[in-house]
């Protein structure tokens, strides 16, 4: 979800179950029969439910079918290597004249969303270690997201405009401290680049019971500070679960050391700002909660 602007942008092609039918038949016939079920749609992808274990995922728009290559090429890489649910692709589809883009079929993940049943500490736990199970190194053709790979100091001109939207929408931001925080973060040297999600919304976190039950949506994934993916992850679960979701990474890896911490909460206070500035919910409350839980809005 690269949030150049506010609000959901608009879909360039419209999916629904006849051009799901009609994909099957060509691509997969033998899936062809399996019933529709339920339907998501994301700022970049449509999933539809298929049959009792798979779905069918196809882009909606132009910049999706242009970054798949992500959760078709390097997901199905990556996975094999960790220990939590992840919807790497079955199946593959190739582009048509209905959907000019690839798309897959993929495993269908139960849980809830993280949204609307948090992780408890247990959970947080389980998201550190999953978080350091991904966090490897990368080789130099791995993908790199333009949003959230660069550095923070890189990104300082879209955090300010957003900081910006928020005194304009009336939140009552410490604009300052937010800055503080960021900047702290910003001017630290980034030691190591790894494979990040970069996109740890309560959306694609899924849980069961308060456990981690699945990571969804990784067409943002690329090469960055391990400390984006974490300070996402620290407004997820909130300070309250901060000890448990470091715990299960340091477990799992090298315990992190102060720089990185540092530029973990910048990266927590610019995703928060960045959820804060939607217009949408859930995302627009989890970030102000976020923002309040980092002590940057007033409760």
């Amino acid at each position: 979800m690269s949030t150049t602007g506010w609000s959901t942008p608009a879909a360039d092609i419209a999916v629904g179950p006849a051009l799901i039918r009609t994909l099957l038949e060509r691509d997969h016939p033998d899936l062809a029969s399996l019933p529709l079920g339920e339907a998501y749609e994301g700022w970049d992808n449509v999933t539809v439910r298929l049959g009792d274990d798979l779905a069918v995922r196809v882009p909606r728009r132009v910049l999706a079918g242009g970054v798949v290559e992500r959760e078709h090429v390097w997901l199905p890489r990556l996975a094999p290597g960790w220990d939590f649910p992840a919807p790497v692709p079955v199946r593959l589809g190739g582009p048509s004249d209905e959907v000019p883009w690839p798309w897959a079929v993929v495993p269908w993940l139960d849980g809830v969303r993280a949204y609307d049943a948090p992780l408890n500490g247990r959970g947080a736990a389980d998201l550190g270690r999953a978080l350091a199970r991904l966090h490897a190194p990368a080789p130099p053709d791995a993908p790199r997201n333009p949003f959230r790979s660069p550095p923070l100091a890189e990104r300082a001109e879209r955090f300010d405009d957003r900081v910006e939207r928020l005194v304009d929408l009336g939140v009552e931001i410490d604009a300052d401290l937010a800055r503080e925080h960021f900047h702290a973060g910003a001017v630290l040297r980034r030691p190591l680049e790894t494979w990040a999600h970069l996109d740890l919304h309560g959306a694609n976190v899924l849980t069961d019971r308060g456990r981690l039950a699945g990571i969804l949506d990784w067409g943002d994934m690329g090469v960055a500070d391990p400390a984006t993916d974490l300070g996402q992850a620290w407004c997820l679960v909130g300070s309250a679960h901060l000890r448990d979701l470091l715990k299960g990474y340091d477990d799992a890896i090298t315990p992190l050391d102060e720089s990185a911490l540092q530029r973990m909460r910048a990266e927590a206070v610019a995703y928060a700002v960045t959820l804060a500035s939607l217009e949408e919910q859930p995302y627009r409350d989890a970030g102000r909660r976020a923002l309040v839980d980092l002590e940057i809005v007033a409760g």
